[in-house]
């Protein structure tokens, strides 16, 4: 019988299987680069082994922007997040640019735990590609994996509350 030996990964190896998955037909970013921006940017992310994000990243929905695309307006009804892969989104209120996100950012988390109405307006600013991660695929198809997003964004949401809390309260 022959036996392999296991041997201790470090914790920034990334799987082969998990590295010989793209992104893009063209390869480009790769998907260690994104998987280190996504772990190094969110808490939820940072909780999953790459074998997990990887997971997620392959049943992602996957849509193209061209510059000045719109991805959804304020007030439409929300079910899932997204991740940019690549590509620069401007979200933004009325006139007001809130805010300009690129690779490897993701936007819109809380769709994960409500479904509530945009707050805000998101844009393409150039040619962006965008996985978005769905409430369904999370609670059904990976539950495990849902909950760690979910307990994470809830924790991240508590802390913010908390924060609210103490200003108002000085």
């Amino acid at each position: 019988m022959n036996v392999k030996k296991a041997t201790k990964k470090n914790s920034g190896d990334v799987p082969q299987r998990t590295r010989d998955f793209q992104l893009t037909r063209e390869g480009i970013p790769p998907i260690t680069d994104l998987i280190a921006r996504l772990r190094e940017n969110y808490d939820f992310f940072s909780a999953m082994d790459e074998r997990e994000i990887a997971w997620i990243l392959k049943l992602c929905g996957r849509r193209s922007y061209q510059p000045g695309q719109r991805i959804f307006d304020q007030g439409d009804i929300g079910n899932c997040f997204y991740v940019i892969v690549y590509g620069e989104v401007v979200i933004r209120r009325g006139d007001t640019k809130l805010s300009r996100l690129g690779q490897g950012d993701c936007f819109v988390e809380m769709a994960i735990l409500e479904e509530a109405p945009r707050a805000a307006t998101a844009e393409t600013a150039k040619s962006t590609l965008l996985f978005s991660v769905e409430r369904d695929i999370l609670a059904e198809t990976l539950p495990s994996l849902g909950f760690k997003v979910t307990t994470h964004l809830a924790r991240g949401l508590s802390k913010k509350l908390r924060e609210t809390n103490a200003l108002v309260e000085d």
